[in-house]
Parts: C-alpha cells; sequence; structure tokens
C-alpha cells in the first residue's frame, strides 16, 4: 500500500496512544464540560436569565428534533430512539410546535433574523409523510426570514421514497444523505441497510431537484483500506453530489463498533492511514474542483456555502434547538433541554422551558469555543479578537498552549492572525482535545 510522508514536522511519537476511541469530533459540549465545574439543574427561576442571553443577538440558528431511527448503524453515538406507535411521535412533534411558540413569545423569535433551519435527528425522513409534512411546513412558514435562510434536512437512503422527497421539494434547499460508503461489504459491516446501488440510484433522483445535495461518508472503518475509501470518494465525484462531508470514524463506548475495535484493532486503520485517507481524499476532491469550505466538508462551486455552520462555529450565532436532549448555545452560553420524552413534552404542554442542565462558560472556555469554532470554520484566529474579549493574560496563556503546534507547521502565525496549515487539516481535533484538556 502507497505511503506519504506527511508528518515531516510532527514528534516522531506524535500519534502514540491516539486511536479512534481517543480520537474525538470535537464540539462545544467537550468545552462545556470541561473541568470540575457541575452543570446547574435548571428551575424556573432561570428562565428570565435564560431569555435575557437573545435580545443582543442579530441572527439565529434553528435546530428540530425528529429523534427517531429506524436503523441503528454500529458506530453511530448520535441520540435516538426506535420508532414508536404514531401518537408518541404525534406528541413529540406538537411538542417541539409549542415550545417554538413559546419562544415566540418571549423573545419574539419569528422577528428575527433566521439564517440557517437545520432538521435532524435520528432520521426525520422516517416519519409518516403528513407528519414530516406538517413538521417541516410549520417551522418553515414561521421562521423562513428570507429566500437566503438555508433550510437543511437529514435523511438516510431507504426512507426517500417519492412522496417524501415531493414534500422536501416544496421546503429543503439542502438535503444531507448518510450514505457512509457507495462499498456494500463496507455497509453491511457498519449496520447500514441500503446499498451501493440504492444509493446511486437515491442520489441520481434528488441531485438534479435540491439546490444542494450533500453526502457524508466516513472513513477509520475496520476492514476499510484506502483504496476502498478512496473508491467511495470517487464514486461521489462521478455522480456530481455537490457537497461532500467527510468523517474520521469516532469510536464512542455506547457503539457496537468499540467491541470490534476492543476484540481486534488491527483491522481498523491508524492514525498515520487515516491522515493519508483524508489527504488523499483532499487531494481528489480538489482535483475534481471541489474546494474545503470547512474542516472536512468539500464543496463544488455552485454550492456558495454551508450556512448552518458558518452561523452556528464562525459567527457564533445563536442556536435554538427544539426536541429532547439537545444542546442550546452561542459565544456566550451552552444548556441543554429534558432528554426524556414525556419530561420533555410534558414541560412545554405546562409553559414551562424545557430545560435538564445549564453549564458555566468561563472566559477560558469562551475563547478555546472561540478557537474551535474559527477552525473548524476554516477560517483565521485573530488575536486581535482574543485579546480584546478575553485579555492579555488569556491570549498569553492561549499562546503557550499552541506554540508547539505553531512550531510544527500546524497552525501558521501572522501579524494579527493564526490559521490552520492545509496540510494538516487532519491534525485540527487532536490539536482541539489537546486545547480542551487544558481546561481540566
Amino acid at each position: 500500500m502507497r505511503q506519504h510522508n506527511i508528518m515531516t514536522h510532527l514528534p516522531e511519537d506524535y500519534f502514540k496512544g491516539k486511536d479512534g476511541t481517543t480520537y474525538r469530533f470535537t464540539i462545544l459540549k467537550d468545552i462545556a464540560t470541561a473541568g470540575a465545574d457541575p452543570p446547574i439543574p435548571y428551575n424556573d427561576s432561570h428562565q428570565d436569565s435564560i431569555l435575557s442571553l437573545y435580545p443582543k443577538y442579530k441572527d439565529f440558528a434553528l435546530y428540530v428534533h425528529f429523534p427517531w431511527c429506524i436503523e441503528h448503524c454500529s458506530y453511530c453515538y448520535y441520540y435516538q430512539s426506535p420508532m414508536l406507535k404514531r401518537s408518541v411521535l404525534e406528541r413529540m412533534l406538537a411538542a417541539e410546535r409549542k415550545h417554538a411558540r413559546l419562544m415566540d413569545e418571549w423573545i419574539d423569535l419569528p422577528n428575527r433574523n433566521v439564517r440557517s433551519i437545520y432538521f435532524g435527528g435520528g432520521t426525520p425522513t422516517v416519519v409518516p409523510a403528513d407528519l414530516l409534512d406538517e413538521t417541516i411546513g410549520y417551522f418553515v412558514d414561521r421562521y423562513r426570514s428570507n429566500d437566503d435562510c438555508e433550510v437543511c434536512l437529514e435523511c438516510s437512503v431507504i426512507t426517500l421514497k417519492p412522496r417524501k422527497i415531493a414534500i422536501l421539494q416544496r421546503y429543503i434547499n439542502r438535503l444531507s444523505i448518510g450514505v457512509q460508503a457507495f462499498d456494500d461489504r463496507i455497509l453491511k459491516l457498519i449496520e447500514r441497510k441500503h446499498t451501493g446501488a440504492q444509493a446511486r440510484e437515491v442520489l441520481s433522483e434528488v441531485i438534479p431537484r435540491f439546490a444542494s445535495v450533500n453526502v457524508d461518508l466516513i472513513y477509520g472503518l475496520n476492514d476499510q483500506g484506502l483504496d476502498v475509501w478512496l473508491a467511495s470518494v470517487e464514486k461521489a465525484i462521478q455522480l456530481g453530489v455537490p457537497s461532500l462531508t467527510i468523517y474520521r470514524l469516532d469510536i464512542r463506548e455506547m457503539p457496537a463498533i468499540i467491541r470490534t475495535f476492543r476484540k481486534e484493532p488491527e483491522r481498523f486503520p491508524d492514525e498515520h492511514m487515516c491522515w493519508q485517507m483524508y489527504n488523499e481524499a483532499r487531494q481528489m476532491l480538489k482535483r475534481a474542483g471541489y474546494r474545503e469550505n470547512l474542516v472536512g466538508w468539500f464543496l463544488l462551486p455552485q454550492v456558495k456555502d454551508t450556512t448552518v455552520y458558518r452561523e452556528r462555529w464562525e459567527k457564533q450565532s445563536p442556536c435554538i434547538a427544539f426536541g429532547p436532549g439537545l444542546h442550546n448555545y452561542a459565544a456566550d452560553h451552552f444548556y441543554e433541554t429534558l432528554p426524556d420524552h414525556d419530561q420533555y413534552a410534558g414541560a412545554v404542554e405546562a409553559g414551562k422551558l424545557p430545560i435538564q442542565q445549564i453549564y458555566t462558560l468561563t472566559p477560558e472556555k469562551q475563547l478555546i469555543w472561540y478557537v474551535l469554532a474559527q477552525l473548524k470554520s476554516n477560517s483565521p484566529v485573530y488575536k486581535s479578537v482574543i485579546i480584546n474579549r478575553f485579555g492579555q493574560d488569556r491570549f498569553n496563556w492561549f499562546m503557550g498552549l499552541v506554540r508547539n503546534y505553531i512550531n510544527w507547521g500546524v497552525l501558521q502565525e501572522f501579524r494579527d492572525k493564526l490559521e490552520l496549515s492545509e496540510d494538516y487539516h487532519y491534525i485540527l481535533e487532536w490539536m482541539l482535545v489537546e486545547l480542551i484538556d487544558s481546561l481540566k
């Protein structure tokens, strides 16, 4: 198997102790939960302080949750539930709409500039077509502030049937499909229910019908060699997929794949090979005319941006999330909704904010969150912003944390900014893990 010497400037032992179980696709919750400060249990006395967070913000991103799946993929660690009877689905979706109406009353949400509406899961397209239509229509008609608002929905190959595609065409301008691989052997290993042929057929159907179609692909899977991985990337290119997101396998405690890793770790690519997988895919996509918009997100020229993450990350606009077990956040706050479905629905039915707990974001945590958000957005970290927001002492502390990465060439230092070096995009998550560990 071909090898590339792409680690010239990193210490020889940099990847010692690093593998899929220690790798993390880092998010704000990782920062919020770092350190000894426990979350604050929410009660009704916190409502005014929560609502006071929002008036200073101009732009907003909304997230609407469909927490159900009909697949249980071996690698997936996201919050999800099995499909339940219709009355349970109806109650939850009605509760999410009621939650939205409460926010309308309290912060005048329909008159805010909503830049992104994201329907995620779970798998939104597992619900009956009429419930899908009712829920999407409610949020889009109420909150899409202008034609530039990105309306995105996650879906799976096997749930995209003609009636649902027709419904989505009325509302959605970005469709994101969890293909993960085009190789049938790999799909079977990770317990996906579709085949490569079914994925190709669905993509051929939807790409002409939507302004943007995104495909997720995973690398670092067991028995997935470099050639198998690149064949999936090549297939996406051949299909003309306008937006492609590539993820490194992130092995958590709960998903079934961790048992395979613990029993036979040699079946999984190591970090050197995963870096090669990322870099060769990136070069292949660049040759095909894609640009790396966010780190790991590749777009053809006809797709202007990935607005949902531009808002949530680079701009740190508030993300208000409707549904159980969700993160609500912006530059200066982070709280979670109640994870229990009945408790969530009961709270909103009683006219209360369905919040479980609130996390304190110290200035140090806000600084690391700013850095994470900018670098994941493939945007510079500005020194002057850090100094103005967090002070000279915290800027000096931060520069001490990243000095090695500057010396190694992972970060490029300019007069007023730090930028992630293109050849080291794969290293970003490992660097962010170290920054978050500094908060503990």
